[in-house]
């Protein structure tokens, strides 16, 4: 399911930044902080959910002179029921910002609006049930089920600095933006997992009145610890890392600029576990009543990780330079089917222009699709299928030829578990006197596709006895005549 919510408000500049004279661009980056379950008296799930959302702004100051950039937080929370269920075996939350709305209302005071959107991903689905009443008096067909584990870790609070001496002299640096992009994940030790890749950190600046962006990668190698051990790599597992950036500033000091950037990894792993499910009974002795229910849950189909790219014309037309550009990646849609996982989303962003002089901000939206190599994905029973995940922009640039055409590349990570439906035995109970001594024996002609367990459950006796005295061929199947 999805919902819709609003973050921002009212905020009044800090002394020590400059009055806004014209505003160039402004975007919400939200940082969910997850999702806390709470049940209400039988009436449901509730979900509530709340973050952190960071709106980062550039503008010509009141009085001329440079470009500057400032970031100002905000506080979102909201919540929502999630049907009629309990115990969900996994929940995840997903958020991204749908749309900004920036209006200035006086030279220190800014109006700025997030339109969120959160995407809840909750499974009733629970493992089947055991059965009640099986005792010795009663013969159960047994099979398994692959019922999905999900181990989470996590880091938070991860510090990282990036000198900006490569930065030419007398430059000023205007803003900065990172993403996290988690190249591999594996599993170190019980509970531990290996997390590398590379901090991808983009930098607007002004040098002699032009504006420039400047890029750079920071690479990171870091230990993930799961809460109580959780995934021990069992046979079908596997596991992905994604992270996000919580903030990242600008720092000045005598001895230069840095950026100074906080970050959080997160790790989950996704196991089949083996489970004895129950899906027929009956009794030798007396007859009985067997209740059946029609459960639901999860298998595993993959964990991945992968990047995509996007090099793709947008219909705004642009002309001049292009002196920044900022963009954000979310994930609208996943879907699996035919044993293929297919995601999609949208690369929305802005592009700064300088033209004859004069700054200005063009919007875009760029659609994305990704479909991981087949051998990353697993064949499942059901073509129903769930799936959640990241995406971040680890590389951004633009360029203007009539038309804006942006050049990207996204990291996308997703997990993916396929629905699953049985029918089990709950309860099992006798339901009348006990049967009479048998007397004699009977000759009985098995049907196509019967199976000596579908003979005994016909006659009430154990499978064992029905299959005496020549009634079962070799490999098990019935005879042509059975006599019981």
């Amino acid at each position: 399911m999805k919902i819709t919510h609003d973050c921002g408000g009212e905020f009044t500049l800090p002394d020590y930044v400059p009055a806004i004279g014209k505003m160039l661009s402004a975007e919400c980056i939200p940082s969910p902080e997850g999702v806390f379950l709470k049940d209400t008296d039988g009436r449901g799930i509730q979900a509530e959910l709340g973050g952190v959302a960071v709106f980062r702004i550039t503008y010509v100051p009141e009085d001329g002179g440079r470009i500057f950039g400032a970031t100002v937080p905000c506080d979102y929370e909201t919540s929502v029921m999630i049907g009629n269920v309990s115990g969900p075996v996994v929940c995840r939350a997903s958020t991204s910002s749908e749309n900004v709305f920036c209006r200035v209302t006086a030279p220190r005071k800014l109006q700025l609006r997030c339109r969120l959107g959160t995407t809840i991903m909750a499974a009733s689905e629970s493992e089947p049930p055991t059965p009640q009443g099986l005792g010795g008096d009663y013969e159960e067909k047994r099979g398994d089920a692959a019922v999905m584990a999900v181990f989470a870790a996590d880091a938070r609070d991860l510090l990282c600095s990036l000198d900006l001496s490569s930065l030419p002299e007398s430059s000023s640096p205007v803003s900065c933006a990172a993403s996290v992009n988690v190249t591999e994940c594996r599993q170190s030790a019980a509970g531990e997992f290996r997390c590398r890749g590379e901090i991808a950190v983009s930098c607007l600046y002004e040098i002699d009145g032009n504006i420039s962006t400047h890029a750079e990668k920071i690479p990171f190698d870091e230990t993930v610890f799961a809460d109580g051990g959780g995934y021990d790599g069992a046979d079908g597992g596997s596991v992905r890392g994604c992270g996000r950036v919580d903030s990242a500033e600008i720092r000045r000091d005598d001895s230069g600029s840095r950026i100074e950037i906080v970050y959080s990894l997160s790790v989950e792993a996704a196991a089949a576990v083996p489970t004895a499910v129950i899906y027929d009974a009956y009794s030798c002795a007396s007859p009985c009543e067997v209740v059946f229910d029609d459960v639901e849950y999860l298998t595993p189909v993959c964990c991945m990780t992968g990047n995509v790219s996007v090099n793709e014309k947008t219909q705004k037309s642009a002309s001049g330079r292009v002196c920044g550009v900022t963009a954000q990646a979310v994930m609208t849609d996943a879907a699996y089917s035919d044993g293929r996982l297919r995601l999609s989303g949208e690369l929305r962003g802005c592009a700064l222009l300088e033209c004859d002089g004069e700054l200005g901000s063009t919007p875009f939206s760029i659609p994305w699709t990704y479909e991981p190599p087949a051998s990353e994905t697993a064949e499942a029973d059901s073509a129903e299928a769930v799936a959640w995940g990241e995406v971040n922009v680890i590389s951004l640039s633009a360029r203007a030829d009539g038309e804006l055409a942006v050049d990207a590349e996204l990291s996308v990570s997703a997990t993916a578990a396929a629905k699953m439906k049985r029918r089990v035995v709950v309860e099992v109970s006798a339901s009348g006197e006990k049967y009479p001594p048998r007397d004699g024996f009977t000759v009985y002609y098995p049907l196509a596709g019967e199976s000596m367990w579908d003979i005994a459950k016909r006659f009430h006796v154990p499978t064992e006895e029905a299959a005496r005295g020549g009634n079962a061929a070799p490999d098990g199947k019935p005879a042509p005549v059975v006599v019981i």
